[in-house]
């Protein structure tokens, strides 16, 4: 056993032991989902029948590096809805919060700078297996008046928190 040969088996095994890592990390980049996710808050809502939601609000960075955040129901464990809230350049400063309030899912969106800052509550109940939103209640606030609009509105019909659209209604404001 000569130095040639044991540098030549040196080689043979570097070689191996890189294309083992190269072939197990192929496939597993390249999703279009968060790439780091920090969970800001999760509730828990029980209902009558013995199910639970659990919904959670959470952020993280896309793969462009671009600040997300975004909402998931999961009903039972599976997931039923996977909602992306709008960036900060379509909608000013925006904030949101989950609550809970007897078995309801509250929804909190302010946003808004300037003379006007803007909230919208959004609530959720459940029913016929799934959330829905039944009631949004929003806010105007203008800072250099002192003058707050707020507006209250039932959804008819109530609409699945799988087909919600937020943009919508942060940009139709009072």
């Amino acid at each position: 056993f000569n130095i040639m040969e044991g540098r030549i088996m040196i080689k043979c095994i570097l070689i191996s032991f890189l294309l083992c890592i190269t072939f197990s990390q192929m496939g597993k980049g390249n999703t279009n989902e968060s790439q780091i996710q920090d969970i800001e808050s999760s509730i828990i809502i029980r209902t009558q029948e013995k199910k639970y939601f659990l919904v959670q609000l959470l952020r993280g960075l896309t793969e462009e590096g671009f600040y997300t955040r975004f909402l998931i129901v999961k009903k039972n464990k599976k997931t039923i809805a996977r909602i992306a809230f709008p960036s900060s350049e379509d909608v000013k400063n925006l904030s949101v919060n989950i609550n809970n309030n007897n078995n309801d899912c509250i929804l909190e969106c302010n946003y808004g700078g300037g003379e006007n800052f803007y909230s919208r509550y959004f609530y959720f109940r459940c029913a016929k297996g799934g959330l829905y939103l039944y009631k949004i209640v929003g806010t105007h606030f203008i800072s250099d008046s002192d003058k707050k609009i707020i507006k209250k509105r039932y959804i008819h019909p109530q609409i699945n928190i799988k087909k919600i659209n937020f943009l919508y209604y942060l940009e139709n404001t009072p």
